[in-house]
């Protein structure tokens, strides 16, 4: 299952917050792979998906 649209926005704040973050460049980063999260951070990033309704293939394939 994906993230709606009407939901990305409201996810992508959670997100930053979940890693502790404050810009775009940071976070690009950790989308892309650049920077790994540690593992308090995957666990918040998961919980955040899971509010949403995505439960599989948070992290890719």
């Amino acid at each position: 299952m994906q993230l709606r649209q009407i939901d990305v926005e409201a996810a992508t704040k959670e997100l930053w917050q979940a890693l502790g973050i404050n810009n775009r460049n940071t976070f690009a980063a950790y989308k892309f792979g650049r920077i790994e999260p540690k593992a308090s951070q995957a666990v918040a990033v998961e919980l955040v998906f899971r509010k949403y309704g995505v439960t599989t293939n948070i992290w890719g394939k």
